[in-house]
């Protein structure tokens, strides 16, 4: 069996007129086909000037541009019944420019698939066209260039043409226009531009300018152009990224002023088509917004995509509100893919409206639904539904792919509507032939030829692939051959394509074939053809290939580098690891549905995409397991162009470590759907598994000094009470394992000075525990036997378990300490404690208290004056519960001392009180002495104004005369 596969584009136009009937006439429609594989169609618009006519976009098509690929076209197709034929418009003839800077020549601009005429726009005699993808070089240094976008204008019907790039700029920021692509969407408000670009951030941008300064400020050969009064929005917020629940926005006047509009449904694409039209016709222009791949619950209560158009009506100056939810009914018909106003379709005052549904109908040909304004809004059921059914004699798929209304061509008075198709035809053959001994000299085979065998696998969803006779995914044929002879059959197929997923899989198919053998004895039987050393089922399929050059030929080059911010993970531990990686290929074709393939270890979790570098590109995953092998999926590009060179991150954890190995390995690797080298070589990564604890041992000592003498001191021979001994002492260490490992057995071992000969230092009462602590000492605990007191009062707050304690010292001044003498266990005896400390995990520790007295008839007989009392702790780890072997045991010690300082303690009457009294009386009398002396000496005495009476007599004429 021989077979053959071979692939033309092809996108058709149809134009139906109202007739009088209020009804949009689907009898007698207009026709407008394009090249093969042109897109044309793509986008639609009518122009009207001195002669009713359509232009249409082909973003794909070839012009007679030099040395330009694919750079997309426009065509002019004047109107008349029947069908019609299109004309190219020339906006541009030149190839890609050349710049000399520094006597050193390089293309500035790359004009090959750049989708000129994916978007389309007319107001008045002025037709605007956008290439979305064009690409330019700021600099001659700069290897590659930056999808920036352009557009051009018509104008006075074709006489006049103007270029409008608003985000090619001299230089590239790092947030500036890099991916800008200007002309992703556009339309005229009045006289006003509106140029929409994708941005580099994928947060979207509007930039507003008026036509007539465009036209002034463009100059033929200079790339840059300083357009009067042009405006341009912010960047939204960074919170809107990678949300999935989509977006649109509503202005008034000036685009400085925007209201965001967001979906609750996530995944529905809402705001994937909006439309502006007055529906209630109160004056104010409402809003239309739709989200194809809105799901809702059917009747087996599971979830079916159907698509929503929401209504809001505009009750005040940017006062929106929502009145009508239309919810599509064709399950996978992506009701909302388009959305046009019509104008007054039934002439009853009210402007109508259409809304595609690509994939609908009973054979997912692809609906338009008309719906019919009211003073309340908008009718919630369809008024007429158009079906998809002509088109050069074939079922399109994909009719309403594109819609544009509101406009009278015909010059009847009625309003008409343009429907774009988007499909591509392919042509397939296949052949049987028979040959061998003894075999009937002739055979009859039934042959079975099914489209999307290996991909279509959802039920319900639609088909990508249908034979263009029968409107079927599976075609039945008889053939018969007879022996030694080659029989050939050629059939056509349409494949459709959408947008929302422009995913290019190739269409796969199965044949298969059976045989009838008749013998002469008239019986007959059923056989399986089997032809030698070969099967009766072949699988082959129509690779879909862009950007592949002449020869159609993609074979890339893809290159893998990997890069961890770590190399060990910590047994015990989460283990938080970003990986970061480029992707290239350096090949000389794209790579289809290229995606990075990461196998998880066992280990370890996917958590998302690194989102802490800007420059890092956000790329969409999906985590997947298949048996006992988990992976991660991300898409790459489809294609992932020549010269793509791409850094992104990954972040996961592993917080399932065994110490049964010692190195945990992702494996990862570009794969993609090519012929011809199509993978990257698997790229792993090793992390060594590592047994490490961050072990912290604290104290403190409360009081932090001791005054000597004790206040109301006695000494007492016999002690019965523990006051008896002296001053009390308390410390508190805590052992902590910060981890991230943990710990089965530390010996923590304590030292204190216990006596000198004859006399106590320390006198130990008690030791209380929390934690896995067994302790001995090599001296009994409170060995006189005391009587002792509540210690409530006197415990100081114990520390929080698992924390970096900062102890609060306030300790004793240097030049105090430089008297001081320390009583360690360097030169007195020593009390000994030592405890065995169990497990400990991450965050938990272990405490020990010790509540002591000082003996204070030592200090005080002997005149001890100036002695610090020097505790030290030490521990070390003696295992830890893993089979590998920690790099490093942890140990360490801590020292705590008591400062007896020979003085009174601090005291609110210091002096006494008597001679603060004495102080006091002795300074009234001093003060009433000075008083008396300078009474004397006539201090107190005030003297008149005008002096005597006679002076006072004398001036007061001449005050009077002043006056």
């Amino acid at each position: 069996m021989n077979y053959s596969l071979f692939c033309i584009g092809v996108c058709q136009i149809i134009l139906l007129r109202f007739c009088d009937t209020f009804n949009l006439d689907v009898e007698n429609p207009s026709v407008y086909s394009g090249p093969n594989g042109s897109y044309f169609g793509y986008s639609v618009e009518f122009y009207l000037t001195n002669s009713s006519s359509v232009v249409i976009g082909a973003p794909k098509a070839n012009t007679s541009q030099f040395n330009i690929t694919e750079g997309g076209s426009v065509y002019y197709c004047p109107w008349s019944l029947g069908q019609s034929e299109c004309y190219n418009i020339e906006f541009d003839n030149q190839g890609d420019r050349i710049v000399t800077l520094n006597k050193i020549d390089y293309q500035a601009e790359v004009k090959s698939h750049q989708w000129f005429g994916a978007t389309v726009r007319s107001h008045g005699d002025t037709i605007l066209a956008c290439a979305p993808l064009y690409s330019w070089r700021t600099k001659s240094d700069i290897p590659q260039s930056d999808t920036t976008g352009t557009c051009y204008l018509s104008v006075k019907n074709f006489t006049k043409f103007v270029e409008y790039a608003p985000c090619r700029t001299e230089f590239i920021n790092q947030g500036g226009q890099g991916y800008c692509q200007g002309g992703f969407s556009a339309d005229f408000t009045k006289v006003t531009l509106l140029n929409t670009s994708s941005q580099f951030s994928t947060r979207g941008q509007v930039i507003s300018a008026a036509k007539e300064e465009i036209i002034k400020a463009y100059y033929p050969g200079y790339f840059m152009q300083s357009v009067e009064g042009q405006t341009q929005t912010r960047q939204a917020q960074i919170k809107y990224d990678d949300s999935y629940h989509g977006k649109t926005f509503l202005s008034r006047n000036s685009i400085t002023l925007l209201i965001p509009l967001l979906s609750k449904h996530m995944g529905s694409y809402f705001g994937y088509a909006v439309a502006t039209a007055d529906i209630n016709n109160d004056g104010m222009v409402d809003l239309l917004v739709g989200a194809p791949m809105y799901m809702t619950r059917g009747s087996d209560s599971r979830l079916e995509e159907v698509g929503r158009v929401y209504l809001y009506l505009q009750r005040g100056p940017l006062d929106l509100e929502p009145t009508l939810n239309l919810t599509g009914t064709q399950v996978f018909g992506r009701f909302g893919s388009t959305i046009t106003p019509l104008g007054d379709l039934n002439q009853d005052g009210y402007n109508d409206l259409a809304i595609s549904c690509p994939f609908g109908g009973e054979d997912q040909q692809g609906l338009v639904l008309i719906y019919n304004g009211f003073a309340g809004g908008l009718r919630d059921t369809s008024s007429q539904v158009i079906a998809g059914q002509w088109a050069s004699g074939t079922v399109p798929a994909s009719f309403g792919f594109a819609l544009r209304g509101a406009k009278d061509l015909d010059m009847n008075g009625y309003p008409d509507l343009i429907v774009g198709i988007f499909l591509y035809n392919v042509n397939l053959s296949f052949c049987l032939s028979a040959n061998g001994k003894y075999l009937p000299d002739n055979l009859g085979f039934q042959v079975e030829v099914q489209l999307d065998h290996l991909k279509h696998k959802q039920k319900g969803g639609v088909k990508r692939a249908l034979f263009v006779d029968s409107q079927q995914a599976v075609l039945q044929r008889s053939m018969r051959v007879q022996r030694g002879e080659r029989v050939c059959h050629e059939t056509k197929i349409y494949l459709r394509v959408s947008l929302l997923y422009p995913k290019l899989q190739p269409t796969n198919c199965s044949i298969t074939a059976k045989m009838e053998e008749e013998s002469g004895r008239g019986k007959s039987k059923e056989l399986v053809c089997r032809p030698y050393k070969t099967v009766n089922r072949i699988i082959t399929g129509a690779q879909i290939l862009l950007d592949c050059g002449e020869d159609n030929i993609c074979v890339p080059d893809l290159k893998l580098a990997v890069h961890g911010d770590r190399k060990e993970v910590y047994l015990g531990d989460d283990n938080s690891l970003t990986l970061t990686f480029n992707a290239r290929n350096e090949g000389e074709g794209g790579a289809y549905e290229a995606e990075l393939y990461v196998v998880l270890p066992p280990e370890a979790d996917y958590s998302g995409i690194a989102r802490n570098n800007e420059s890092l590109t956000q790329l969409t995953c999906s985590y997947e397991a298949e048996n006992q092998t988990r992976y991660l999926s991300c898409d790459l590009g489809n294609p992932m162009k020549s010269g793509t060179s791409l850094w992104a991150g990954l972040r996961f954890t592993v917080p399932r470590l065994k110490d049964t190995r010692k190195t945990v390995q992702f494996e990862l690797q570009i794969r993609s759907k090519n012929e011809n080298n199509s993978h990257s070589e698997v790229v792993p990564y090793k992390l060594e598994v590592v047994v490490q604890a961050d072990v912290i041992l604290q104290g403190v000592s409360r009081p932090d000094k001791v005054f000597f003498p004790p206040p109301n001191w006695k000494v007492s021979k016999a002690p019965q009470e523990e006051q008896d001994i002296g001053p009390a002492v308390q410390h508190v260490y805590e052992l902590v394992n910060k981890g991230p490992s943990g710990i089965s057995h530390t010996v923590l071992q304590l030292r204190c000075p216990f006596s000198v000969p004859e006399q106590g230092l320390l006198y130990p009462l008690e030791i209380s525990t929390e934690g896995p602590l067994n302790c001995t000492t090599n001296h009994s605990i409170n060995y006189l036997q005391l009587k002792l007191q509540q210690t409530s009062t006197e415990q100081p707050p114990l520390l929080v378990p698992g924390q970096d304690h900062h102890i609060e010292r306030r300790e004793v001044q240097r030049d105090q300490l430089a008297e001081h003498t320390n009583l360690s266990c360097s030169n007195v005896e020593c009390w000994t404690l030592q405890c065995d400390v169990g497990l400990l995990e991450k965050g938990t520790s272990a405490i020990l208290k010790l509540r002591s007295r000082i003996w204070a008839e030592t200090f005080i007989e002997r005149a001890y004056k100036g002695y610090v009392l020097e505790c030290l702790a030490r521990f070390s780890v003696v295992k830890m519960p893993y089979a590998i072997l920690p790099k490093e045991v942890p140990s360490g010690s801590k020292k705590v001392v008591t400062p007896l300082v020979w003085n009174k303690p601090d005291s609110q009457y210091s002096v006494p009180l008597w001679i603060i009294i004495l102080a006091i009386l002795a300074g009234l009398l001093l003060l009433a002495l000075l008083i008396y002396v300078l009474y004397k000496l006539g201090f107190f005495k005030r003297s008149l104004p005008y002096g005597t009476a006679m002076e006072k007599a004398q001036l007061k004429p001449q005050a009077a005369s002043e006056a």
